[in-house]
């Protein structure tokens, strides 16, 4: 057993853990073509394997990796594709891990069989084991910190999730070539990189504890926003505010209906504040019970309250799109929040892909317009109105089908 092949293999988890097939593609392409390439011939890691195992460098194996990785990458891009994967995907990453590091301890396919069943092969399929449950565990530490953002920002509206899939893209790009020659380095920094997740998730969850407050019936400790108690029903009259980004503030909100309506928009329960997770909109809290479409007057009072925004929202974005680019980003970002948001995320994850493109084919006619300020200050509201109408009759569509529309 090679200490940097066994070194190079759990470090190589901690870029499984952010991709499934990119670390698999660029680990399989080196053990194939390494001693072709200048930068890697003469490392003594890449001499050190010997002769490649047959079925992780078959051409048709790297390239196929290949494209699983390139058809990785463009899903990540799709909030609603990415919220799809994120769970499974854990498992796919957990079992390429192991798959690839089994391959580093292999020679050839015959000795790898011969080695299993032998007392000396079973110590060598160690490593795989160790790799594939550090990936698993890693994952798990990805998947909680990011499921922080998701709760604040789940349809990326801001764009920070995209943003990050682009640097665990680099991450994992250039993270597992250095890891070729310094395994300890990258190790290091994999360990403390994951570790700082962790204590981010830990310290989340701790804050989001301590804001608790105790239900004055039951003793129960429910959220500050929450307009009653989850365990007994108590109702609050004056719960905390929500800002756009879930966050609690000190203010307190006198109209118990506009918390809920506040609640609903950020898909957690009109009662007791707990995040609801799914698509669809006959979704129901876990934690109360509560579906948080069954009142109509709640979900008319929903509709009406988004749409109220609409004027508002298109005189802002007026404004905005007299500024070239940046006032188009400013402004899209803006009436996304206020007027797609709300529904989208209600929408199954095939019904919100079919509507958000055929939004963008007439954004990117309307973007063009942008470019000079006049035209932007009527291009930018026609893309808040073209928004609002395409997600909110898609999702008073949904509504309709559940029977769960308002009369």
């Amino acid at each position: 057993m090679d200490f940097s092949s066994l070194l190079y293999s759990l470090g190589l988890s901690g870029f499984f853990s952010s991709r499934a097939f990119l670390p698999a593609f660029i680990t399989a392409f080196a053990l194939k073509y390494g001693d072709q390439l200048p930068f890697l011939k003469g490392l003594d890691f890449i001499q050190s394997l010997g002769e490649a195992p047959a079925w992780l460098t078959h051409p048709v194996v790297v390239w196929g990796l290949g494209a699983l990785a390139l058809c990785e990458l463009l899903a990540d891009k799709s909030p609603e594709l990415r919220e799809l994967m994120d769970e499974g995907m854990v498992y796919a990453k957990t079992g390429a891990s192991a798959a690839v590091s089994f391959g580093i301890f292999s020679d050839a396919d015959v000795k790898a069989v011969e080695d299993i069943v032998s007392m000396a092969g079973f110590f060598d399929t160690i490593p795989a084991a160790l790799s594939g449950g550090l990936t698993y565990f890693l994952s798990r530490i990805r998947l909680g910190a990011v499921s922080i953002l998701s709760e604040a920002d789940e349809d990326d509206t801001l764009g920070v999730r995209g943003f990050i899939s682009w640097c665990e893209e680099l991450w994992a790009s250039f993270g597992v070539w250095i890891l070729f020659g310094a395994p300890l380095l990258m190790s290091l920094l994999v360990g403390a990189a994951f570790g700082s997740l962790w204590l981010a998730r830990k310290r989340h969850e701790a804050k989001m504890e301590a804001a608790k407050v105790a239900c004055p019936k039951c003793g129960a400790r429910i959220h500050p926003f929450a307009t009653a108690c989850f365990s007994c029903g108590e109702r609050r009259e004056r719960p905390n505010r929500l800002s756009f980004l879930a966050k609690t503030l000190e203010e307190v909100e006198p109209d118990p209906t506009a918390q809920k309506v506040r609640l609903l928009e950020l898909k957690r329960s009109p009662l007791s504040g707990e995040a609801v997770k799914g698509r669809g909109v006959d979704l129901s809290c876990e934690e109360d019970g509560t579906k948080l479409f069954g009142d109509p007057d709640l979900t008319r009072r929903y509709l009406e309250t988004v749409d109220s925004r609409l004027v508002k929202v298109m005189l802002v974005v007026a404004a905005f799109g007299l500024v070239p680019i940046l006032g188009l980003v400013i402004g899209v970002v803006y009436y996304r929040f206020q007027l797609v948001a709300p529904f989208r995320r209600y929408l199954p994850l095939s019904r919100g892909i079919v509507v958000k493109w055929l939004i963008r084919l007439v954004f990117l006619v309307l973007a063009l317009f942008q470019l000079v300020p006049v035209l932007g200050a009527v291009s930018v509201p026609i893309m808040a109105w073209l928004n609002h109408r395409f997600y909110r009759g898609a999702f008073r569509s949904e509504l309709g089908k559940k029977g769960l529309l308002p009369s």
